[in-house]
C-alpha cells in the first residue's frame, strides 16, 4: 500500500503535491495561510490535505492555501487566536481548553463525565450546542468554523494504580492542560493537577524525577509518547474529551464572494468530520497495540464504579466549574442526543490518500 508519509515525504510536501494536481495554474486572488496550534499532523494530516484540496480546487485556483505546523519555538508567542484575529494570519486551529480563555463554554469538553461518548460528542458538535459555541468567537474577531478532537477520548493513565473509584485518585499528581477547569475535578476527588500543557514530551522526565505519578492522555498520545514504559494502567477512559477548533479571521471571512464562504464551510466542516474519525480509529488501534501486545491494563468504569465518581464531583461542578463554564449550559450538554453514528472518513477520499491518485501501485 502506497502512502505518502511511508515515501518520506513531509506535510507540506504532500500538500504541495495535492495542489499541484488539484488546482489550476493560475495566480490566486485570496490567500489563506491557516496556523496550526499543534507540533503535530498525526491527527490531523489527512482533514488538513481535505481542506485544501477542496478549497483550491473548488475555486478553481482562486483561493491558495497554505498550512504551518506549530513550531518548537513558538509556543511561548502570542496566542493563534489572536494572531489570527489581528489579521496576521487569516485561519487558526487551537486546543479548546487555550479557546476557553475567550469563550469559557469551551472548556465544558475537559469536564469529566458530562460526555457520554463520541455518539454524544457527534451530537453536541454536530448540533445546535456546537454550533452556538462556534458562533459566540464572532465576539473576538473570529469566526468559528468546525471541531475536530486532536486527541478524542481521554483518560488517566498510572504508574500502576487501578482507577475504578474517586478513592483511587487520590494522593496522585496528575499531568494535565492546567486549567481551572483540570484543577476543580482533580482537587476534589484529592489529587493534585501537574500542568504540562500540551507538551507532551515532559510526562516521562517529570515522572522519572518523581513528580507526577499520573497523567490524563488519550490512547494515541499513550502510544504516541512511549508512556507504556512506565505507565502500566490505562483508567477512566472518555470521562473527558480533547477537543480542538478551527476558525477564520472575521473582516476577511466576510468580505469573501458569499460562494467562497460557503464553499471554506462545508471544506472545514467536512475536513473536521475527516480528522473525527480519524482520531477515533487512532486510538482504538493504539488501545489494541498497548493492551493485547505490551501488557498495559485497561481498567473499565462499572456503572457504579462511574455514578460514584459523579456523585464525588459534584461540589467541584457546584463550587467551580458550572461558575466557569455555566451550569445551563452544562445540563444543555448533558441533554444533548446521540448522533445516529461516528464520523465516517469517506471512501473515495480515503483511497485517495492511502494510495494517493498518481501513485503506480494505486489499485
Amino acid at each position: 500500500m502506497y502512502h505518502f508519509r511511508r515515501a518520506g515525504l513531509s506535510f507540506a510536501a504532500i500538500a504541495a503535491l495535492i495542489g499541484a494536481f488539484g488546482s489550476p495554474a493560475r495566480a490566486a486572488t485570496y490567500k489563506i495561510t491557516w496556523l496550526l496550534g499543534h507540533k503535530n499532523l498525526d491527527y490531523f494530516e489527512e482533514a488538513a490535505v481535505s481542506f485544501k484540496t477542496a478549497v483550491e480546487k473548488g475555486s478553481r485556483g482562486d483561493i491558495a492555501v497554505t498550512i504551518r505546523e506549530l513550531q518548537d519555538d513558538e509556543t511561548a508567542k502570542v496566542p493563534i487566536a489572536a494572531q489570527v484575529a489581528k489579521g496576521e494570519a487569516e485561519m487558526g486551529h487551537s486546543f479548546t481548553d487555550v479557546m476557553g480563555a475567550l469563550d469559557p463554554r469551551m472548556h465544558v469538553f475537559e469536564a469529566p463525565f458530562v460526555m457520554r461518548n463520541y455518539r454524544h460528542m457527534e451530537g453536541v458538535v454536530e448540533g445546535p450546542v456546537g454550533t452556538e459555541m462556534l458562533a459566540g468567537l464572532r465576539d473576538h474577531g473570529i469566526v468559528g468554523l468546525s471541531f475536530t478532537y486532536s486527541g478524542g477520548a481521554s483518560g488517566v493513565a498510572t504508574l500502576g494504580r487501578e482507577l475504578r473509584g474517586p478513592e483511587d485518585l487520590k494522593g496522585l499528581k496528575v499531568g494535565v492542560f492546567g486549567d481551572a477547569v483540570n484543577s476543580a475535578w482533580l482537587e476534589a476527588l484529592g489529587a493534585t493537577p501537574v500542568p504540562i500543557g500540551h507538551d507532551l514530551t515532559k510526562i516521562l522526565p517529570l515522572e522519572r524525577d518523581h513528580r507526577l505519578d499520573a497523567v490524563v492522555t488519550t490512547w494515541r498520545n499513550f502510544d504516541r509518547e512511549s508512556l507504556g514504559s512506565e505507565f502500566r494502567d490505562v483508567g477512566m477512559m472518555g470521562s473527558t474529551y480533547l477537543v480542538s477548533v478551527t476558525y477564520v479571521n472575521a473582516k476577511f471571512f466576510d468580505a469573501l464572494p458569499p460562494k467562497y464562504r460557503e464553499l471554506i464551510s462545508k471544506a472545514s466542516r467536512e475536513a473536521g468530520r475527516i480528522e473525527r474519525a480519524r482520531t477515533i480509529q487512532l486510538n482504538e488501534s493504539a488501545r489494541r497495540g498497548m493492551t493485547e501486545d505490551r501488557g498495559v491494563r485497561a481498567t473499565y468504569l462499572s456503572a457504579e464504579g462511574q455514578s460514584r465518581f459523579v456523585a464525588a464531583l459534584r461540589p467541584a461542578f457546584e463550587g467551580s466549574i458550572e461558575k466557569i463554564v455555566g451550569k445551563d449550559f452544562v445540563e444543555r450538554v448533558k441533554s444533548t442526543p446521540d448522533a445516529p453514528s461516528i464520523p465516517q472518513v469517506p471512501i473515495d477520499y480515503a483511497v485517495v490518500y492511502q494510495y494517493g491518485e498518481y501513485a503506480p501501485d494505486a489499485p
